[in-house]
């Protein structure tokens, strides 16, 4: 059965957004453990279990928090990818809207970061933001720009 309309064809075309954004969400992620590791193990930051629980002094261990950040920046990046997905077809320019948004986020969260248990954990988790956020900026943008999704070269078969 072929469902060229509703809900169905819209996840059809995010999962195959997805898939051909795989080598770039996981480049990424690499970029972000990297960095983790190198900010954790190689500097020895402070690596805080919940950055917004001020009166928390547990943290993550170092190794655990290199591993955490690979995974959560490839699905944090995967919905940005499925945001931009959407974006397309609210707007002609997705790639402003996506990239303001994600400076938008970047400054927000970096400003609240502050506010966590202790400053070097904030300037650990803002240079981890910026080692991701802006590949992704840029990186992104350009392997979504090359998918074109109308209807007449993307089939989902259900």
């Amino acid at each position: 059965m072929y469902c060229y309309d509703g809900r169905w064809y819209m996840i059809g075309i995010c999962l195959h957004v997805l898939k051909r954004s795989t080598k770039t969400l996981l480049l990424i992620g690499a970029f972000a453990a990297l960095g983790a590791g190198v900010l954790t193990l190689g500097v020895g930051m402070d690596t805080p279990w919940a950055p917004w629980e001020r009166q928390s002094d547990t943290m993550f261990p170092p190794l655990l928090f290199t591993l955490a950040s690979f995974v959560a920046t490839v699905a944090f990046c995967a919905t940005t990818v499925v945001f931009h997905t959407l974006l397309k077809i609210v707007t002609d320019n997705p790639d402003k809207w996506w990239r303001f948004s994600g400076v938008l986020f970047l400054v927000a969260y970096g400003m609240f970061s502050f506010g966590s248990g202790t400053v070097e954990a904030a300037i650990m988790l803002n240079i981890l933001h910026l080692i991701v956020g802006l590949p992704a900026l840029t990186l992104l943008p350009r392997v979504l720009r090359k998918e074109q999704n109308s209807p007449s070269q993307t089939t989902v078969v259900f």
